[in-house]
């Protein structure tokens, strides 16, 4: 496996995973504030992400059900990851965050519907 690292735009929070294929799994998803977002994910596990850090800069958001965990940062307000709903084994990194990650146009970006769950 590959180590990445990331960071939001100030790099107060900054973190680090591992991964065999960095653009294979990549996901948007269409529930409110997922699109509001517009971000692109990568769910990797757990145990495959370290914080790095930046702990005492991180806000987390939770709204509906209050299940996922979305972290961004209190200073430039950058949503770096967040714990997944579907699957509270994973966390789900926002690929914009990462090092040195440019997604060809051709990368497939699968679509996960989440305003089903709403």
């Amino acid at each position: 496996m590959t180590e990445y690292f990331g960071s939001c735009h100030c790099k107060e929070v900054r973190f680090s995973f591992f991964t065999d294929q960095i653009l294979d799994g990549l996901y948007e998803c269409n529930c409110t504030l997922c699109l509001k977002k517009a971000i692109i994910m990568k769910p990797i596990s757990k145990e495959n992400f370290v914080l790095q850090s930046g702990q005492n800069n991180l806000q987390i958001y939770q709204w509906n059900k209050k299940i996922a965990k979305h972290f961004f940062c209190n200073i430039c307000g950058v949503y770096t990851h967040h714990v997944r709903r579907r699957d509270p084994s994973q966390i789900s990194i926002n690929i914009m965050c990462v090092d040195d990650i440019l997604i060809p146009t051709e990368t497939k970006i699968n679509l996960i519907d989440g305003a089903s769950h709403d």
